[in-house]
């Protein structure tokens, strides 16, 4: 890991414990949370190399309807 990416790491686990009021014993989570997403962000999209799936086929809703009077 790079020096300039444990800085991103370090400052976002701040920003969360910041978010989350100052909590203790937790600096572990915030740290793996933090970790987690800068690297996510900067690891490279797969989206636009892979191919795209076929598009599902739209469900209608169901629709409610008044019950029919009983026959006489």
């Amino acid at each position: 890991m790079t020096e300039h990416t444990e800085t991103k790491i370090r400052a976002r686990a701040f920003a969360l414990w910041q978010a989350h009021g100052y909590k203790e014993g937790q600096d572990m989570d915030f740290w793996l949370l933090a970790e987690r997403e800068v690297l996510n962000a900067a690891a490279p999209s797969t989206a636009t190399s892979a191919p795209e799936a076929a598009p599902k086929a739209a469900v209608k809703p169901k629709v409610a309807t008044k019950p029919k009077p009983a026959a006489k």
